[in-house]
């Protein structure tokens, strides 16, 4: 059976070193996903018509952009903290490793997204203003509760992710995972408050 990364990062980065063409596409996808949690409430957000296309350009720009950013803003971290701790490899397999380290995002936003999607056409959705949304307390828990789990799961693998595109030992490679994961996971738990 082969190896993945979600269950066997261990061996599945030492087995191979994942292309920034397929991180790429993991995270254009996740993205995607995020963004498209909100388009069953831009009718809350502006008064103006937005068209199905235009609806579906801005979701596809706002998953591309926003995926980038967390996908730079990890890479160099990683690499800048690896760096101090005695790593080495090139940024290209750093940024390569990361991208596969964050497939489980993909699963976080799904099922984030369709909790959203079926709350909204069951015809009780939440508020909405332009910079955050008004969730019913137990979907704030419930997205908080799998964001968590998902960030957990990220930094599992981003922990093999790092030893072997850094070439830093096991718990070095956690320790660095650990910082960088601990960032979402203190906004989530701030978000309950």
């Amino acid at each position: 059976m082969p190896s993945t990364p979600l269950f066997g990062p261990g061996e599945f980065f030492a087995q191979r070193s994942p292309s920034l063409a397929s991180a790429s596409i993991i995270l254009l996808f996740t993205g995607v996903v995020a963004v498209a949690s909100a388009a069953p409430y831009v009718d809350q957000v502006t008064s103006v018509e937005i068209t199905t296309e235009t609806l579906v350009i801005s979701i596809l720009l706002g998953g591309l952009i926003g995926a980038a950013g967390i996908w730079i803003v990890s890479t160099v971290i990683v690499y800048l903290l690896t760096a101090i701790v005695g790593g080495n490899g090139s940024i290209t397999q750093t940024a390569a490793n990361i991208g596969w380290a964050l497939l489980p995002l993909l699963f976080v936003n799904t099922i984030s997204t369709i909790t959203l999607w079926s709350v909204a056409f069951a015809g009780n959705p939440p508020s909405m203003t332009v910079t955050q949304m008004q969730l019913p307390p137990w979907l704030l828990l419930f997205n908080t509760v799998v964001g968590l789990i998902g960030y957990v799961w990220v930094g599992y693998i981003l922990t093999y992710a790092i030893k072997h595109a850094r070439n830093v030992d096991i718990q070095r490679s956690a320790s660095v995972a650990g910082i960088v994961v601990a960032i979402p996971v203190l906004n989530t738990v701030i978000s309950l408050f």
